[in-house]
């Protein structure tokens, strides 16, 4: 199997005495070391990046800058106070607007749809931990991470949680603050934590209560 920055040139290459295999393990979504000395040079780098490209006040300048750090589509805006850990996991559609001071712990891949609106202070969180006490040995310990899809047209109130390997459908709109722990059906409304669907939206318009 390639390395994974033999297949992404977004990756830089391991340097001398750094090995590549904790990061392919990562971007599997298996339990990997994320204390690995190539994983934690590559975060820390790629935390560098996106904190040099928060300081670009100008939005056309900072989505250029942007772009060579993401996956995404044409008219993105981010707002400034954007987090990710890597950068390279995410990827976003057309017209996609980000507001301020989201983030991203793109452990594992996040996918997100085109004209999907996010609000402020969202966090979209892919990294798991095991629930054995026993399991969890401090920071040499292995953890993982589970994929967050969210499709088109989808609108994300100011606060919301999405937690590790959540589906949201296309046209979901989920309230502020909410935090979502389930697979999300599309053309729905969620509130609360966690998260419960409470209006499904029809193509005609209208609106049905669940």
């Amino acid at each position: 199997m390639p390395a994974p920055h033999e297949t992404n040139p977004r990756i830089s290459p391991p340097g001398e005495g750094e090995d590549a295999t904790e990061l392919g393990i990562m971007i599997a979504g298996k339990p990997y070391l994320a204390m690995d000395p190539y994983v934690d040079r590559i975060r820390a780098g790629q935390a560098k990046k996106v904190w040099e490209i928060n300081q670009i006040v100008d939005i056309p300048a900072r989505m250029d800058a942007m772009r060579g750090f993401l996956n995404m589509g044409r008219d993105v805006c981010i707002m400034q106070g954007f987090f990710c850990e890597y950068g390279f996991n995410i990827t976003l559609g057309d017209e996609v607007f980000i507001g301020a001071n989201c983030t991203f712990l793109d452990v594992s891949p996040i996918k997100i749809g085109s004209r999907t609106m996010l609000g402020p202070n969202v966090q979209i969180l892919t990294p798991n931990h095991p629930i054995v006490p026993e399991q969890r040995t401090g920071p040499g310990a292995r953890e993982w991470a589970e994929a967050i899809t969210i499709g088109d047209d989808c609108w994300i109130g100011a606060g919301a949680t999405i937690c590790p390997g959540i589906t949201i459908g296309d046209g979901v709109t989920i309230g502020a603050s909410t935090v979502v722990t389930r697979d999300v059906p599309a053309r729905c409304v969620v509130v609360g934590n966690p998260g419960r669907v409470i209006k499904r939206i029809k193509e005609d318009g209208t609106v049905e209560k669940a």
